[in-house]
């Protein structure tokens, strides 16, 4: 008793579970970081899977209601305030069709095929699809951010990730509501589906979930993002971005359209950066690092909880249908993916390359949403149904956030996508310090125009961080001048940068009336030929690099010592710092 209040048992038993996963984690991030070089996320999972053996007296309070409502919005809605929108909406063709056209033909495949391995009728084996397919933002998003893996790559997984979890519980619930009416109605499965159902149930219910949650999603993040500029106030966003975060997911639930897509239309509309936005740079970096944060904790919770509450001896008793299942799943998204992409290709001006396709593939996680939507199975269906769908399902995620966690970095080491020298670091290290340095600049300028720092602390601030700033500069300087191929690779990239907005420009030109229909599409062809004629000096650039280079990338012998150079240069570097 503290202060004449006695916590009751439920909330102090909770608290304590929270302090358990808390130090689990915390013993796993030493381990990850000090001893053994696995992501963090499966070194959680194989805790708790450590833990589930042992039999130690943890138990967490998994369930789908915890996953769908608590950790998926936190995860989504942050991912979406981070990931670069442009690139989104270059590679939106490939990730609507990998997400939709995509998770319903792998659904489809597992029904057909699982229905005779695993004797299974064919609306379970279509249900077991609906659960086991949609690869899981949850773990990708987690396990892309430490690999450190290409912006485009990770923009095509996670949006798939996402965009398939609103498609998936479509199908799910359709699936289900045919299995529960035909076992009402004594007759099978196959008597219930009409060529109606699918249109109306599959084929509508997936545009509608995700035009409405989009539209949802949307609009209720303009009405956010206008507040935030109106307030200006660090902590009220963070309360304005958790109603929205949570709000809107449970309004587009509530309406019938996909609570996954409404949260990721408005983190995105949130989330927008460049030029044109309003939102201060202090709201900007509090709501950064408060998601950050949220996303961290939600990730830790959920990866142990999986580990803990899976269940072993369900897994012993179908372990030969759980490997099945496996090979079925992998299978199943394999002969769907690199045939949708390659279709997809030829319309496309940069083609998703071959080495991508391959890492989709492999970095398919089914994990949480599978999970939350199996331990959602209502307790009408049969108990041996339920059962066996829960070990697949289980089996499926542990399988697949272990090995394919574990081999994804080696695949992508393997396939020559992540290549980044001691140059390329010692380069991405000096931009990020003048990102920072030009954030620095920008909030004490706010700072002082709303008079909340005096004018010589000002001056004194701006004076020491122009000072780094230019030195930063030369630095770069001088390293592009040692490495012109990386000189060349940022010039490229800023000329498609710009050449992007020019054709933005030319469009919102022709929008107003300002250039004819006729000449705005005649500059059109004319920038949208530069744009294709830059991406191919990139592919090209892209080509030398790996000219030679397959399997592993060679290191140079002056690596450690650059790298460790660039790695503590946060200490080496006092003479730029402006502390110093």
């Amino acid at each position: 008793m503290v202060g004449g209040f006695q916590p009751t048992a439920g909330i102090e038993a909770q608290l304590l579970t929270l302090l358990a996963v808390f130090a689990i984690a915390g013993g796993v991030g030493v381990l990850t970081t000090k001893v053994v070089r696995i992501p963090y996320t499966v070194g959680l999972v194989l805790a708790g899977l450590t833990v589930s053996i042992l039999d130690l007296p943890l138990r967490t309070p998994l369930s789908g209601e915890l996953i769908l409502l608590v950790v998926l919005p936190t995860l989504i809605f942050q991912s979406a305030m981070n990931i670069d929108t442009e690139r989104l909406r270059e590679n939106v063709g490939p990730i609507l069709v990998l997400a939709v056209v995509g998770l319903v033909l792998s659904v489809g495949v597992v029904g057909v095929v699982g229905a005779s391995v695993f004797g299974l009728s064919v609306a379970a084996a279509l249900l077991l699809g609906a659960m086991a397919m949609p690869t899981d933002p949850v773990s990708v998003v987690a396990l892309f951010d430490e690999l450190g893996a290409p912006e485009r790559l990770s923009v095509l997984v996670e949006g798939e990730s996402i965009l398939n979890d609103g498609v998936a519980i479509v199908l799910y619930s359709v699936v289900l509501s045919v299995l529960l009416e035909a076992q009402a109605e004594g007759v099978a499965a196959s008597e219930v589906i009409t060529s109606d159902l699918l249109v109306r149930d599959v084929g509508f219910g997936i545009v509608f979930a995700i035009v409405g949650g989009t539209l949802v999603g949307g609009v209720a993040g303009y009405v956010a993002y206008r507040l935030l500029v109106l307030v200006d106030d660090p902590m009220t966003g963070i309360v304005f971005t958790v109603v929205l975060a949570y709000g809107v997911y449970l309004l587009a639930e509530h309406l019938g359209v996909s609570g996954v897509i409404a949260t990721l239309g408005a983190g995105l509309v949130v989330g927008t950066h460049g030029p044109g936005d309003e939102v201060s740079a202090r709201t900007r970096l509090t709501l950064g690092t408060v998601w950050a944060s949220a996303a961290f904790i939600a990730n830790t919770v959920i990866f142990v909880a999986i580990g803990v509450a899976t269940p072993l001896d369900l897994l012993a008793q179908y372990a030969g249908e759980i490997l099945v299942a496996m090979v079925l799943v992998f299978l199943a998204r394999a002969v769907v993916v690199y045939p949708l992409i390659e279709l997809t290709n030829r319309r496309l001006a940069d083609p998703v390359p071959r080495s991508y396709q391959h890492t989709i593939v492999w970095s398919g996680i089914h994990a949480s949403v599978p999970i939350a939507l199996v331990l959602g199975l209502p307790e009408r269906l049969p108990a041996g149904l339920r059962e066996e769908l829960a070990a697949l399902v289980f089996g499926v995620a542990a399988i697949t956030l272990v090995v394919n966690g574990l081999t994804v970095a080696r695949l992508i080491e393997y396939l020559g996508i992540v290549r980044t020298s001691a140059a390329e670091r010692r380069y991405e290290l000096l931009m990020g310090r003048l990102h920072g340095v030009d954030a620095a600049l920008a909030g004490a300028r706010e700072l002082h125009e709303r008079d909340d720092i005096p004018t010589e602390f000002y001056e004194s601030i701006v004076s020491r961080y122009a000072d780094w700033k230019r030195r930063l500069e030369d630095d770069v300087a001088d390293l592009l001048d040692e490495h012109p191929h990386l000189r060349e690779r940022e010039a490229l990239a800023a000329e498609s940068q710009i050449t992007r907005r020019e054709i933005l420009g030319i469009k919102t030109a022709m929008e107003r009336g300002i250039v004819s229909t006729d000449v705005g599409n005649r500059l059109l062809e004319e920038t949208e030929r530069r744009l294709e004629r830059v991406a191919d000096d990139q592919r090209a650039l892209d080509a030398d690099s790996l000219d030679g280079e397959r399997g592993r990338v060679p290191v140079p012998p002056e690596f450690e010592a650059d790298e460790r150079s660039a790695d503590s240069s946060v200490d080496d570097d006092r003479r730029g710092d402006p502390d110093s």
